[in-house]
């Protein structure tokens, strides 16, 4: 398998992506996927920026499926990398196939949605969208750095359950 990590994190292409997931894994570039993204011209020549001399393709949702699959295929290694769980889910339905594993960092706090961790805040479609993963087999891992413990989706789910009924108990 070529694609070494399946990651969301808000904010793709970091100082931690670059400085502590591409020692743990070995990369040669990154498949960036997601409409929002690929629709900012600032922030892909940013996010370019932050990979330094490593290769970065951005794709819409919908070429995602495609270049995943040469990806796949290709001899170099890649981090997937979106901003949005749904985009996974999305993938997933269009029949992509990234391996069993999602890894999850930083999903900061926005509008509507409920700080479950640190820099862990999710709204109702990022839950659907993470419970339709787990439905398909993919075993979801909340993570920052990789020295850090990993939560499962078993975990955070629970602590999201509680924290919405304590809020429709209000």
């Amino acid at each position: 398998m070529t694609i070494t990590l399946v990651r969301v994190d808000d904010r793709v292409i970091h100082g931690q992506t670059i400085t502590w997931w591409s020692k743990e894994r070995p990369i040669d570039g990154f498949l960036v996927v997601g409409d929002q993204i690929i629709q900012d011209t600032l922030r892909k020549r940013v996010l370019k920026a932050a990979a330094g001399n490593l290769k970065v393709g951005i794709y819409s949702d919908d070429e995602g499926p495609a270049k995943i699959q040469l990806g796949m295929e290709s001899k170099k290694n890649f981090f997937l990398i979106s901003n949005s769980p749904q985009t996974f889910a999305k993938l997933v339905k269009n029949g992509a196939d990234f391996g069993k594993e999602l890894n999850v960092g930083p999903m900061n706090t926005r509008e509507g949605a409920l700080v479950v961790g640190r820099t862990l805040a999710l709204d109702q479609n990022d839950y659907d969208a993470f419970d339709y993963l787990a439905s398909q087999g993919i075993q979801i891992n909340f993570q920052l750095i990789p020295d850090e413990e990993k939560k499962s989706w078993a975990d955070i789910k629970s602590k999201y359950d509680a924290m919405k009924k304590q809020g429709a108990a209000k």
